[in-house]
């Protein structure tokens, strides 16, 4: 099916299909198998060893797909009874999608100053995420090439980056923006440096032009969602990402 088909399905519902609508950008097309069954649409994008799989609409498009031996889910709630009938769950956590409401953002009142940070700063970020690694907290998809999309913004203190964010995803084409990757050091937290850094990212996504700007957090998470909530994010769809293998028939 042609990029325009599947881009109109898409805009059914841009703040869901936000990654997919990204994945449409010339960039990444060519990682992508589309499965429309229709006004339902699967994506299986295999740009790393293990795909990930997108969903929306109804669960019948599921039928669609070849057999993948592992895969990453990106799927709406409603979707986990019909995954589980095809695949075993190695784990799975509820999420929450949330989006930019443009007339309610606003940067918190006397928030720390933000500098944006390019591919110079890779070895930097690095350092930084790794404060995480053993809370289970480091940011877990960050790629040096994220950098090229000038989206990034850090903080410091005494010269030393405590915090910074950019986005997983971005395309000027679709005009969409995925915030992530924000982490804040754990010896820094409590001082509004996370608020900061994604005011930081959506000012320069605003100022682009951004037409759909969200983010996913853990639907656990309240404290990280009162944030977002502060800055203008409202809640959009409540999904389930996991890892999941082929269903094995006993023999």
């Amino acid at each position: 099916m042609e990029a325009a088909a599947i881009r109109a399905l898409l805009h059914r519902d841009r703040r869901w299909a936000l990654y997919a609508l990204g994945d449409l950008d010339a960039r990444r097309q060519h990682y992508c198998e589309w499965y429309v069954r229709g006004a339902s649409v699967a994506l299986l994008y295999r740009e790393f060893d293990t795909p990930i799989l997108f969903a929306a609409g109804t669960t019948d498009v599921l039928a669609d797909l070849p057999e993948v031996d592992t895969c990453l889910l990106h799927v709406p709630e409603a979707f986990l009874g019909a995954v589980e009938r095809r695949f075993e769950l190695e784990w799975a956590c509820p999420m929450l999608r949330m989006a930019l409401e443009r007339a309610s953002f606003a940067r918190p009142t006397g928030s720390a100053v933000v500098e944006p940070l390019g591919s110079a700063h890779e070895r930097e970020l690095r350092e930084l995420y790794a404060d995480g690694r053993d809370s289970g907290e480091e940011p877990d998809f960050f790629m040096p090439i994220q950098l090229g999309d000038d989206t990034f913004f850090g903080i410091r203190h005494d010269g030393r980056l405590v915090a910074a964010g950019g986005t997983h995803l971005y395309s000027a084409t679709e005009s969409i923006g995925a915030v992530g990757n924000v982490y804040t050091r754990r010896s820094h937290r409590g001082r509004g440096l996370a608020s900061a850094v994604v005011a930081g990212i959506v000012e320069r996504l605003i100022a682009r032009g951004t037409e759909t700007i969200g983010l996913n957090v853990r639907l656990a998470n309240a404290g990280a969602i009162r944030l977002y909530e502060r800055l203008g994010f409202r809640g959009h769809t409540r999904f389930w990402e996991g890892r999941a293998h082929r269903r094995r028939t006993a023999s």
